[in-house]
């Protein structure tokens, strides 16, 4: 099954800049409120990140980030250097990279690119096997209750109606730039040159070279963004080869087969769910 991904320089991208970011999580709950995803009762967990991580229902989550930052203060005797606590939050959801692995991983095609570069599931395409989340560096596709997987869609709907995603639109800092993806691209290179952090461009092959959401912070919050993209993609690119190495050996014999099942089962757990509605009723 072949796949088209438009090149990292076209289509549509975001900049996001972790130094505006407040926290406010106006972000994740337009996520939420735009896709028609219901609230999910969370409890404290020792972190300000609530939920603990991107699920099925919750597609946007912002992260929070504790870590020490240097600081210069100039004094009648000179300057001193000292440290100081600082707070980063860091808003999250799918990186859409450039060679999505988990489009590549689907053995159903049921993960659209589109010409946007947004990476898409759709859901009455997917069979549950779950070998998008195995492929994900990131960790992003989350099976929901009805066994299918879900995930952020860049809100395409919105973008192919001339309309920013719903989070970068509701933004009170601006702390998302989005557009085309050279003029994003172009401005995330400058931020570069000026000595900013930057994460996004130069990721490995698995991924394509590059993803669609850039991150880009000053020394002082870097530490959040190094966190939490630390475990990305090695992880991943042995997962999807286990994963693959059956269908590798035996064909697509093995490959029928295991969709037929796969089938199956998703055909009987909707069955019993319709059958359990209908008696509520």
């Amino acid at each position: 099954m072949s796949l088209t991904f438009p090149k990292p320089n076209e289509g549509v991208a975001v900049l996001v800049d972790i130094d505006k970011c407040i926290g406010c999580r106006a972000c994740q709950v337009a996520c939420k409120d735009w896709n028609g995803r219901p609230a999910v009762k969370t409890e404290f967990a020792g972190s300000l990140t609530l939920p603990k991580w991107l699920t099925a229902e919750d597609w946007k989550v912002v992260f929070f980030y504790e870590g020490k930052t240097g600081k210069k203060l100039m004094t009648p005797a000179g300057e001193v250097t000292f440290s100081q606590f600082e707070l980063a939050p860091l808003p999250y959801n799918c990186m859409h990279c450039a060679a999505a692995p988990c489009a590549r991983a689907c053995p159903v095609g049921a993960i659209k690119v589109t010409g946007e570069g947004a990476v898409v599931i759709n859901k009455e395409e997917c069979i549950g096997c779950g070998y998008c989340e195995a492929a994900c560096p990131y960790d992003v596709p989350k099976k929901g209750s009805d066994g299918r997987y879900y995930k952020c869609t860049f809100c395409v709907d919105r973008i192919q109606n001339g309309r920013a995603p719903a989070c970068v639109e509701v933004c009170p800092t601006n702390v998302f730039t989005f557009g085309p993806a050279s003029e994003v691209i172009a401005k995330a290179r400058e931020e570069q040159r000026r000595g900013r952090y930057v994460y996004g461009l130069e990721v490995n092959d698995y991924v394509g070279g590059s993803v669609r959401w850039i991150y880009v912070t000053s020394d002082r919050r870097a530490f959040a963004v190094k966190q939490h993209f630390s475990n990305a993609s090695p992880r991943a690119a042995q997962q999807i080869r286990e994963v693959l190495k059956p269908l590798t050996l035996y064909g697509g014999a093995l490959l029928a087969v295991g969709l037929t099942i796969a089938g199956i089962a998703a055909w009987r757990q909707r069955r019993k769910e319709e059958k359990e509605e209908a008696g509520t009723k």
